[in-house]
Protein backbone atom coordinates (compact mmCIF):
# COMPACT_ATOMS: atom_id res chain seq x y z
CA UNK A 1 0.00 0.00 0.00
CA UNK A 2 2.96 2.36 0.43
CA UNK A 3 5.25 1.23 -2.38
CA UNK A 4 3.69 1.40 -5.83
CA UNK A 5 4.94 1.74 -9.43
CA UNK A 6 5.17 5.51 -8.66
CA UNK A 7 8.15 7.08 -6.86
CA UNK A 8 7.91 7.14 -3.04
CA UNK A 9 10.40 8.72 -0.65
CA UNK A 10 11.14 11.53 1.83
CA UNK A 11 9.21 10.16 4.80
CA UNK A 12 8.48 11.01 8.44
CA UNK A 13 7.16 8.76 11.21
CA UNK A 14 5.13 9.82 14.22
CA UNK A 15 6.60 9.09 17.69
CA UNK A 16 4.73 5.79 18.08
CA UNK A 17 5.99 4.65 14.68
CA UNK A 18 2.48 3.75 13.55
CA UNK A 19 1.77 6.56 11.07
CA UNK A 20 4.03 7.18 8.09
CA UNK A 21 3.91 10.46 6.13
CA UNK A 22 5.67 10.28 2.77
CA UNK A 23 6.08 11.86 -0.64
CA UNK A 24 4.66 10.08 -3.67
CA UNK A 25 5.46 11.30 -7.17
CA UNK A 26 3.00 9.85 -9.66
CA UNK A 27 4.36 8.69 -13.00
CA UNK A 28 2.00 7.92 -15.89
CA UNK A 29 3.55 6.61 -19.11
CA UNK A 30 6.97 8.05 -18.15
CA UNK A 31 5.42 11.50 -17.49
CA UNK A 32 5.86 13.01 -14.00
CA UNK A 33 2.38 13.92 -12.69
CA UNK A 34 3.62 15.86 -9.65
CA UNK A 35 4.49 14.95 -6.08
CA UNK A 36 2.05 14.94 -3.16
CA UNK A 37 2.08 13.95 0.51
CA UNK A 38 0.35 10.77 1.65
CA UNK A 39 0.03 8.94 4.95
CA UNK A 40 -0.44 5.32 5.90
CA UNK A 41 -1.23 3.77 9.29
CA UNK A 42 0.35 0.56 10.51
CA UNK A 43 -2.01 -2.44 10.47
CA UNK A 44 -0.45 -5.38 12.29
CA UNK A 45 3.00 -5.95 10.78
CA UNK A 46 2.26 -4.04 7.56
CA UNK A 47 0.92 -0.69 6.41
CA UNK A 48 -2.68 0.10 5.56
CA UNK A 49 -4.00 1.96 2.54
CA UNK A 50 -2.16 5.16 1.58
CA UNK A 51 -4.26 8.33 1.81
CA UNK A 52 -3.58 11.61 0.04
CA UNK A 53 -3.40 14.69 2.28
CA UNK A 54 -5.35 17.43 0.54
CA UNK A 55 -3.69 20.85 0.59
CA UNK A 56 -5.49 23.92 -0.77
CA UNK A 57 -3.87 25.33 -3.91
CA UNK A 58 -2.04 22.14 -4.85
CA UNK A 59 -2.70 20.98 -8.40
CA UNK A 60 -1.01 18.27 -10.49
CA UNK A 61 1.55 20.83 -11.68
CA UNK A 62 2.73 21.60 -8.11
CA UNK A 63 5.25 19.38 -6.36
CA UNK A 64 4.72 19.02 -2.62
CA UNK A 65 7.06 16.90 -0.53
CA UNK A 66 9.50 16.34 2.30
CA UNK A 67 6.90 15.94 5.09
CA UNK A 68 7.89 16.28 8.74
CA UNK A 69 5.34 15.61 11.47
CA UNK A 70 5.58 17.38 14.84
CA UNK A 71 5.82 15.26 18.00
CA UNK A 72 2.29 16.22 19.04
CA UNK A 73 1.08 15.35 15.51
CA UNK A 74 -0.76 18.67 15.24
CA UNK A 75 1.52 20.25 12.60
CA UNK A 76 2.84 18.83 9.33
CA UNK A 77 5.71 20.72 7.69
CA UNK A 78 6.55 20.36 4.00
CA UNK A 79 8.24 22.04 1.05
CA UNK A 80 6.49 23.34 -2.08
CA UNK A 81 6.52 26.04 -4.72
CA UNK A 82 3.03 27.49 -4.37
CA UNK A 83 1.22 30.76 -4.85
CA UNK A 84 1.93 33.12 -1.95
CA UNK A 85 5.49 31.88 -1.49
CA UNK A 86 8.71 33.88 -1.37
CA UNK A 87 10.78 32.02 -3.94
CA UNK A 88 11.61 28.78 -5.68
CA UNK A 89 10.43 26.40 -2.92
CA UNK A 90 9.26 27.40 0.54
CA UNK A 91 8.65 25.67 3.86
CA UNK A 92 4.92 25.49 4.67
CA UNK A 93 2.80 23.72 7.25
CA UNK A 94 -0.74 22.57 7.80
CA UNK A 95 -2.39 22.09 11.19
CA UNK A 96 -5.23 20.20 12.81
CA UNK A 97 -7.16 20.61 16.03
CA UNK A 98 -7.04 16.98 17.24
CA UNK A 99 -4.41 14.29 16.74
CA UNK A 100 -6.96 12.02 15.09
CA UNK A 101 -8.78 14.86 13.35
CA UNK A 102 -8.63 15.98 9.73
CA UNK A 103 -5.94 18.36 8.48
CA UNK A 104 -6.94 21.95 7.81
CA UNK A 105 -6.12 22.05 4.09
CA UNK A 106 -5.08 25.74 4.11
CA UNK A 107 -1.26 25.87 4.08
CA UNK A 108 0.64 28.37 6.24
CA UNK A 109 3.87 29.80 4.83
CA UNK A 110 6.56 30.00 7.55
CA UNK A 111 7.48 33.51 6.46
CA UNK A 112 10.43 35.54 5.18
CA UNK A 113 12.85 34.71 8.00
CA UNK A 114 12.95 31.13 6.73
CA UNK A 115 11.79 31.42 3.11
CA UNK A 116 13.83 33.35 0.54
CA UNK A 117 13.90 33.91 -3.24
CA UNK A 118 15.90 30.65 -3.31
CA UNK A 119 15.02 27.09 -2.41
CA UNK A 120 14.11 25.94 1.12
CA UNK A 121 13.56 22.20 1.35
CA UNK A 122 13.76 19.14 3.66
CA UNK A 123 12.15 20.55 6.82
CA UNK A 124 12.58 18.58 10.03
CA UNK A 125 10.90 19.58 13.29
CA UNK A 126 12.66 18.32 16.37
CA UNK A 127 10.97 17.26 19.63
CA UNK A 128 12.18 20.52 21.27
CA UNK A 129 10.35 22.60 18.63
CA UNK A 130 13.46 23.61 16.69
CA UNK A 131 13.02 23.50 12.93
CA UNK A 132 15.79 22.39 10.59
CA UNK A 133 15.79 22.87 6.84
CA UNK A 134 18.12 23.21 3.86
CA UNK A 135 18.52 26.33 1.75
CA UNK A 136 20.56 27.40 -1.24
CA UNK A 137 19.96 31.11 -0.56
CA UNK A 138 20.64 31.86 3.12
CA UNK A 139 24.33 32.67 3.64
CA UNK A 140 26.12 29.36 3.72
CA UNK A 141 29.18 27.39 2.73
CA UNK A 142 28.04 26.41 -0.77
CA UNK A 143 25.21 24.46 -2.38
CA UNK A 144 22.44 23.51 0.02
CA UNK A 145 23.29 24.09 3.68
CA UNK A 146 21.41 22.95 6.77
CA UNK A 147 19.96 25.68 9.00
CA UNK A 148 18.35 25.72 12.44
CA UNK A 149 15.30 27.93 13.07
CA UNK A 150 14.26 28.83 16.61
CA UNK A 151 11.01 30.72 17.15
CA UNK A 152 11.56 33.77 19.39
CA UNK A 153 8.71 33.89 21.94
CA UNK A 154 8.51 37.70 22.17
CA UNK A 155 8.25 38.37 18.44
CA UNK A 156 6.96 35.07 17.04
CA UNK A 157 9.67 35.33 14.37
CA UNK A 158 12.40 32.81 13.67
CA UNK A 159 16.11 33.21 14.45
CA UNK A 160 18.05 31.37 11.73
CA UNK A 161 21.53 29.84 12.23
CA UNK A 162 23.78 27.98 9.80
CA UNK A 163 24.96 24.68 11.35
CA UNK A 164 28.45 25.30 9.84
CA UNK A 165 31.22 22.68 9.52
CA UNK A 166 31.42 19.78 9.99
CA UNK A 167 27.68 19.49 9.18
CA UNK A 168 27.76 21.88 6.21
CA UNK A 169 30.30 21.78 3.39
CA UNK A 170 30.88 23.30 -0.04
CA UNK A 171 28.59 20.55 -1.44
CA UNK A 172 24.85 19.97 -0.85
CA UNK A 173 23.92 19.15 2.76
CA UNK A 174 20.29 18.29 3.57
CA UNK A 175 17.79 15.92 5.16
CA UNK A 176 18.95 16.12 8.79
CA UNK A 177 17.22 14.04 11.49
CA UNK A 178 18.06 13.60 15.18
CA UNK A 179 17.86 10.62 17.54
CA UNK A 180 15.24 11.96 19.98
CA UNK A 181 16.85 14.39 22.43
CA UNK A 182 20.41 13.24 21.71
CA UNK A 183 22.80 15.62 19.96
CA UNK A 184 23.39 13.09 17.20
CA UNK A 185 21.58 11.99 14.09
CA UNK A 186 21.94 11.66 10.36
CA UNK A 187 22.01 13.87 7.27
CA UNK A 188 22.76 13.62 3.59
Amino acid sequence: FVNTPDDEGASSLNLKGNTLYFTRCRVVKKVNMGCKIYFATKRGVGWGESTLINITGVSDSINVGHPSISDDEMSLYFSAKMSGGYGDRDIWMIKREKKSGPWNPDPINLGPEINTPGMEIFPYVRNNGKLYFSSDYHIGMGGLDIFEAIKVAKTGKYKISNLKAPINSAADDFGIIFEGEAERGFFT
